[in-house]
């Protein structure tokens, strides 16, 4: 395992490489994680692939800049890791925005990608392949008080690391969304005030300009652009909605070689965390078929 900064877009991102003779996977984590929400599932790839797990600008260890959030922008980033750490092709997995930046990746680099694991970018949150049930108009209502929501989320300083877990644990534990391996995600992402306190990495002004871009997103504009064998991966709540299905089997039907694997009892996106072994399982397969 080798930990290292490297330089993309301007700004320097933090990986986690687990060296070895064979085809590369790429590892893009969902929003608010980092790196570390890739740890249970290391032990189950890392005899087969060549690992890396990247901190996405903003996150983590990564540089925090206040633009540049758009998953085109992502993409780009992950693809200048690749070029410097002179991997041509890599299956790529992606979990909820990760997977989305991996997306673009498929569509705008296709000469990149060997396969492409999407728990996640499952459907557009409007349009054709979206799930919103309601007029175009009623949907801008949506987006602007989404926004207008996140914006006004203020920044939490906290006295000690341990003080930003404890909060963390709070929100997170009645979801079930808590265990030793959530906790070290918490623990390695957050960064010095420089007055003895600290604040989680993941924070404005990034997520608010991600979130503004995401409303956006028409996932069909991408799909239909895709060549490599792509995994699509609902979470269990998604997979039971049927408009939710709908779309994603839409956009799984864009695709040259799509399909859908619908694990019972996942839990979208913290399953990486909490029980990984049979979505593992899954891409293992779908990995070594692609």
């Amino acid at each position: 395992m080798q930990d290292r900064r490297v330089r993309a877009g301007g700004i320097e991102l933090q990986i986690r490489e687990y060296e070895r003779a064979a085809d590369a996977a790429v590892f893009l984590h969902f929003g608010g994680a980092n790196l570390m929400a890739w740890q249970r599932i290391v032990p189950f790839f890392q005899d087969r692939y060549r690992l890396v797990l990247v901190d996405l600008r903003g996150h983590g260890k990564s540089d925090k800049p206040e633009t540049g959030y758009h998953i085109d922008e992502m993409a780009r980033d992950v693809v200048t890791v690749m070029q410097h750490l002179k991997i041509e092709r890599a299956h790529i997995v992606g979990s909820s925005m990760g997977a989305e930046v991996g997306l673009s990746m498929a569509a705008n680099d296709p000469d990149k990608l060997i396969s492409l694991v999407c728990e996640g970018a499952l459907y557009s949150e409007y349009g054709p392949y979206g799930i919103w049930d309601g007029s175009e108009a009623e949907f801008k209502e949506h987006v602007a008080g989404r926004l207008q929501k996140a914006q006004d989320i203020p920044l939490v300083v906290y006295p000690s690391v341990d003080a930003l877990v404890c909060a963390r644990r709070q929100a997170l534990e009645p979801h079930g969304w808590w265990n030793d391996d959530v906790e070290a995600m918490v623990r390695y992402d957050w960064c010095e005030t420089g007055e003895g306190a600290c604040v989680a990495g993941w924070r404005n002004p990034g997520r608010h300009e991600y979130l503004r871009y995401y409303f956006g997103y028409r996932f069909e504009a991408y799909y239909g652009k895709v060549k490599c064998p792509v995994l699509m991966l609902p979470g269990e709540d998604d997979w039971q909605d049927e408009r939710a299905r709908a779309a994603m089997s839409g956009l799984c039907a864009l695709t040259r070689q799509g399909r859908i694997v619908a694990v019972p009892g996942w839990q979208h996106p913290y399953g990486w965390l909490l029980d990984p072994e049979k979505v593992c399982a899954a891409v293992l397969e779908f990995l070594a078929e692609a």
